[in-house]
């Protein structure tokens, strides 16, 4: 996780349209990260075949997520737009990060079907309701908007 928040900038996060889902989801996305990477320490029992993800599927996906989030505000100022509908784009986040950034080095289907499942826990509606746990411990929340320091 360190390593995730050293790799960004204060601006990269803050200058989304949408700074608080872009917070909140960055993080959540960084704790994926973690998580799967961390899966890979357990050898055939975290995944079938071992992958190697590594900070290019992150950065990537953190590019997507801003991008995504950007495209979603700039839509929202649209009168035509139906304001029932969620704002944030939840299918094409899940799939671009899930079905091609991470997943597209995934080859065994039961890896996929773990990783999305993972993946929905942490880009989901939810993740932007004040202390989000991310465990069931409720040890790991989404923290507030702060500070990358």
């Amino acid at each position: 996780m360190k390593r995730s928040y050293r790799d960004i900038t204060q601006d990269f996060l803050d200058d989304c349209p949408n700074k608080e889902a872009m917070h909140k989801l960055y993080f959540g996305l960084t704790f994926f990260h973690a998580v799967i990477q961390e899966r890979k320490k357990f050898g055939p029992l975290g995944w079938n075949i071992r992958y190697e993800f590594n900070e290019s599927d992150l950065e990537t996906s953190r590019t997507v997520l801003k991008n995504l989030l950007t495209e979603a505000s700039e839509r929202e100022r649209d009168p035509e737009l139906d304001r029932d509908k969620d704002p944030i784009p939840w299918e094409a986040l899940l799939f671009v990060t899930g079905d091609i950034n991470y997943g597209g080095r995934v080859t065994d289907d039961w890896d996929r079907r773990c990783l999305l499942s993972i993946l929905k826990k942490y880009y989901t509606s939810e993740i932007l309701e004040p202390k989000y746990y991310l465990s069931e411990s409720e040890t790991y929340y989404v923290p507030d908007i702060g500070t990358v320091d």
